[in-house]
Formats: structure tokens, C-alpha cells, sequence
């Protein structure tokens, strides 16, 4: 039998200076490590997964939390308001940006 060549599927995912590392569980930027909990990982896994596209609260919220979770209605901005105090804090170029009455974006401003 002869096997499949290796895969070229990435666990390194990057906005601007922001690296997540699925596989290793980090996330830096600019060199500097950054701290996150397992539900921060995951809302910031899937923004940079989509970076570049608009995620509603109720995407986050169904990829993040299963669909049977009866969570208040603020949990997403509950942990965007952490993401941006751990990632975007102290940089000048922000990357998580609210589309007001959409959701949130992960994007390098030009």
C-alpha cells in the first residue's frame, strides 16, 4: 500500500503581526506572548479563520457556545471586550473592529 504525502493543511493562522498556533494552543503578537482562556482561544480561532469576514454574535455564539447553551445576550461582548484588552491593547494598529448593528471583523486597517 502506498501512502498519502503529507498534508499541507496549516495550524499557523496570521492578521498583521497577530499569530494564533492551533496545534501549540498560543497565540503572539509582535513577539510578545499572549495569555488566553480556552473560550477566548476559541472566539479568536474563529475570527482569524474568517478574518477578512463579519461574524454576528449569533455565529460566535453557535461555533463558540453549542446551540442548546441559554447564555445572557452580552456573553460575545463580554469576550470581545477581553480579546481587545489582550490583544489589541498597547498596539497602534487595532485588529478586532465592531460593524455596528453586524458583528465583529478581524482585519488589518490599511
Amino acid at each position: 500500500m502506498t501512502r498519502k504525502g503529507t498534508s499541507s493543511a496549516t495550524s499557523v493562522f496570521t492578521c498583521g503581526d497577530l499569530t494564533l498556533d492551533e496545534a501549540a494552543h498560543a497565540v503572539t503578537r509582535a513577539g510578545q506572548n499572549i495569555e488566553l482562556s480556552a473560550k477566548e482561544f476559541a472566539v479568536l480561532n474563529l475570527l482569524i479563520r474568517n478574518k477578512g469576514s463579519v461574524l454576528s454574535r449569533e455565529a460566535i455564539e453557535n461555533s463558540v457556545w453549542n446551540y442548546d447553551w441559554e447564555g445572557g445576550t452580552n456573553v460575545v461582548d463580554v469576550y470581545m471586550s477581553y480579546l481587545r484588552r489582550k490583544v489589541d491593547a498597547g498596539y497602534d494598529t487595532k485588529l478586532i473592529h465592531t460593524v455596528r448593528g453586524v458583528g465583529w471583523v478581524l482585519r488589518e486597517e490599511k
